[in-house]
């Protein structure tokens, strides 16, 4: 962190000078993850003492089959414009040489070619499904014809209590033999939920959770106010035991998110998903597809540029030797990586 001066101006001179990454509690919440915070989780490349590329790494434990592993989400990868000749593809190299799993999402025309190149596993569209609420609302606001009507509210969803959850040992600490949707992805343990959603510098998350401890179906979300004035819940994590008790749960979870949906005036809920159990449960809830990106992926500001959201892993090949199926069963939601995080809206905060 001694260069941080000239990261600083590396990320001004290639995405601008109101860039969010140039936020330091944002920065160090993203990339200060050892005991040593003198040091951060990016790899660089410099020609004599300039800065020319960088790849900014979250290290995750990752549920991995009946074992756990360490590997990394990347986050931020960029090279000047004068140096795509390689350079940033050497730190991806680099990085798949640390960890055993490396994974993205976000992932710009450049990059596929690269990690389709170094044998990634890259999904173009993740699932993403959405409850409408006020579909008028939306056609005025967003000037469309949106072919997507209003979602009836379960009966079940009505006058229920909407009291949040805590997260703590005594009210998570999930058995995760009961989720095998869950069997290789990120380890969405104690430790990393409470440090992505209650150590978050800037937003505020919804905790629901519903059931034991160690068996809980757990829905967190955050409400987002548009600069259009469309209200969104985005939902972060959906997960739940795969048993007749877990998904009864999930049930009751996602009625008591409908109802506070509603109860703060929420104009449409999305949520993006690999998990194809989890998507199906809520198709079966009253969620639409919308797989197409008819509704913005960017809320914060409203942006139509990327319609879709996608994902990369990459896995050892003795991890791949020992789990056949994993790359094809690598399960991702949207909090993954850094794709919740400020935008351009919350510069100056």
């Amino acid at each position: 962190m001694d260069d941080w001066s000239q990261m600083d101006k590396f990320i001004a001179s290639t995405h601008g000078g109101d860039h969010v990454l140039r936020n330091r509690p944002l920065f160090d919440w993203l990339f200060l993850r050892n005991a040593d915070k003198k040091e951060a989780n990016v790899l660089v490349a410099y020609d004599g003492d300039k800065l020319i590329s960088m790849l900014g790494y979250m290290p995750t434990k990752f549920l991995w089959g009946c074992e756990v592993v360490s590997g990394a989400w990347m986050a931020h990868w960029i090279t000047l414009s004068d140096y795509r000749n390689g350079v940033g593809a050497l730190l991806m190299k680099k990085i798949t040489e640390m960890f055993p799993v490396v994974a993205g999402q976000g992932a710009s025309y450049m990059n596929q070619a690269i990690v389709t190149r170094m044998k990634f596993r890259f999904l173009d569209k993740l699932p993403k499904v959405v409850f409408i609420f006020d579909n008028k609302k939306i056609d005025n606001c967003f000037q469309m014809s949106f072919e997507k009507k209003n979602s009836p509210l379960p009966v079940e969803a009505i006058n229920l209590p909407l009291s949040e959850s805590t997260l703590s040992a005594e009210t998570f600490n999930p058995d995760w033999s009961l989720y095998p949707s869950l069997k290789y992805g990120t380890l969405r343990d104690l430790a990393f939920m409470v440090h992505r959603y209650v150590n978050f510098p800037f937003f505020k998350y919804h905790i629901f959770l519903e059931g034991e401890s160690t068996s809980p179906a757990v829905c967190i979300f955050r409400v987002i106010e548009t600069n259009i004035g469309i209200r969104v819940a985005r939902i972060l994590e959906f997960f739940y035991p795969e048993s007749a008790s877990g998904r009864a749960n999930a049930k009751t979870c996602i009625n008591k998110c409908l109802a506070f949906f509603i109860e703060r005036g929420c104009d449409y809920a999305d949520f993006y998903c690999s998990g194809g159990e989890y998507m199906r449960f809520l198709s079966d809830m009253g969620f639409a597809e919308d797989n197409e990106g008819e509704l913005p992926s960017l809320l914060d500001p409203i942006d139509f540029s990327r319609r879709h959201q996608n994902m990369e892993v990459w896995v050892t090949p003795d991890l791949k030797f020992r789990y056949p199926d994993c790359q094809d069963k690598f399960i991702v939601m949207r909090a993954d990586g850094d794709q919740d995080r400020p935008n351009k809206s919350y510069q100056g905060e």
